[in-house]
């Protein structure tokens, strides 16, 4: 399974540099890996776990649950068991948790540095106590709490149990929109990275460091479009799915103008292409995979579409401020 990891990324460079589209290529990347993950799960389920209960389910968060993975990825997933299990069915639960994400670990899949994985605690739980953190988090919109349900609301059934998550969505979807305060403290979060455009039509990059001349293309607008899409679709009761599969449903609900639904796919598939690019470059170099560019080794064309995208950006974060009325916040 480790060969067969890295030999993932060989057939994604390959199809890259064949003219394979960005948004195919990344649902492919998202499908290989749920296939490695499932293939993992059969394995272990035939030698060390041939008596796994019923009730319970993996599920994968952030960009795997949206299916945009890219090459620099690592793990976010958790648990979700049913709230009838014995205590003998939850310590086999756990022990069955701990053993794949080490073994995803082993085959070369990196643990997630924030710990955002089923082997800790805190990410496997029953369908009650997770309502109840779900309450917890929208109660009281710290940082980190909006960071974690971001990334829990982008949670999508990998293997087991599909209902629990179900269910679980139905709570998460009336809960924020019962807090309108909490959806306009993420819109804030939002808006807080602004893109790095210059005064004269250049690029703020980074000074020093490792990025300097570069900047971060997450930071500098893919983050603000996905985020910011899925406030929307969530306040208008629609989670989970595709930044695409989102966008359609703000089209369909005309929550949006359909010239701003074309500037904003158009944005996030450039900055998506750009970004993989990049990666797919570093993995051929051998160098450490990035999020970075440095706008100085694009062409002129390319630098105007960049700019583009990063303007896209930039109003539509003065979209969100404006709907989700974030100055009323105050400092």
């Amino acid at each position: 399974m480790k060969v067969l990891h890295k030999d993932l990324d060989d057939l994604v460079i390959f199809l890259f540099n064949s003219g394979v589209k960005t948004y195919d290529l990344v649902r492919l990347i998202s499908l290989l890996n749920d296939q490695t993950v499932l293939r993992l799960i059969d394995i272990l389920q035939q030698d060390q776990f041939p008596n796994l209960p019923q009730g319970f389910a993996f599920l994968v968060l952030g960009s795997e649950g949206r299916r945009e993975q890219t090459l620099k990825t690592d793990q976010d997933n958790a648990i979700i068991y049913a709230d009838n299990l014995s205590s003998q069915d939850i310590a086999q639960i756990d022990k069955f948790s701990q053993v794949l994400i080490d073994t995803l670990i082993a085959i070369g899949v990196p643990e997630c540095p924030g710990g955002i994985m089923a082997k800790n605690d805190f990410w496997r739980r029953n369908l009650s106590e997770w309502r109840n953190v779900i309450d917890s988090w929208i109660s009281a919109p710290t940082g980190e709490n909006i960071l974690n349900f971001s990334m829990f609301s982008d949670v999508r059934t990998l293997w087991g149990d599909s209902s629990l998550e179900k269910e679980l969505k139905s709570h998460i979807v009336q809960r924020a929109q019962e807090k309108a305060l909490f959806l306009t403290r993420m819109a804030a979060n939002v808006c807080q990275f602004t893109p790095p455009l210059g005064f004269f039509g250049g690029f703020k990059v980074d000074k020093r460091g490792a990025n300097a001349g570069k900047i971060d293309l997450k930071k500098a607008g893919i983050f603000a479009l996905y985020e910011g899409i899925k406030i929307l679709a969530l306040e208008a009761g629609f989670l989970g799915g595709s930044t695409r599969e989102k966008l359609k449903h703000l089209t369909d609900e005309k929550i949006l103008a359909p010239d701003q639904i074309d500037d904003l796919a158009a944005s996030f598939n450039l900055l998506s292409f750009f970004r993989l690019r990049e990666q797919i470059n570093a993995a051929t170099a051998g160098e450490e995979l990035t999020n970075s560019i440095a706008p100085q080794s694009l062409n002129r064309i390319e630098k105007g579409r960049l700019k583009v995208a990063l303007e896209v950006v930039k109003s539509f974060q003065s979209t969100l401020k404006a709907h989700f009325q974030v100055s009323a916040l105050g400092d």
